[in-house]
C-alpha cells in the first residue's frame, strides 16, 4: 500500500512542476503533466510489483520518477503539437 501512495505523491510532485513550467505556453499542459505523472508513476510501480520487488528501495523510486517524467514529457509534445495546430474550429 506505502508502495502505491509513494508513487502517486511522486507523480503529483513531478506532474505540478511540470504543469507550471508548460502551463506558461499552453493551458491544457497544467493538468495534463499531473495526470500523465501519476500514471507514469503508477505504472512503475505496477512494474516492480510485477516483477516482484519487495519494499520501497531506490530502484522503484528511480523507475516512479523516470516514468512519472516521461509522462510529463508526453504531455509536453501533445502540448506543443496542439498549439502548432490551432485550436479546432467546427465546420472548417
Amino acid at each position: 500500500m506505502m508502495n502505491w501512495i509513494a508513487a502517486i505523491v511522486i507523480g503529483l510532485v513531478i506532474g505540478v512542476v511540470a504543469g507550471l513550467v508548460l502551463g506558461r505556453t499552453n493551458a491544457s499542459a497544467r493538468w495534463m503533466a499531473p495526470v500523465l505523472s501519476v500514471v507514469g508513476a503508477l505504472v512503475a510501480a505496477g512494474i516492480a510489483a510485477a516483477v516482484g520487488h519487495a519494499g520501497y528501495g531506490w530502484k522503484k523510486a528511480t523507475l516512479q520518477v523516470v516514468l512519472a517524467l516521461a509522462g510529463a514529457g508526453v504531455a509536453a509534445l501533445l502540448a506543443r503539437r496542439q498549439a502548432s495546430t490551432g485550436p479546432s474550429t467546427p465546420g472548417s
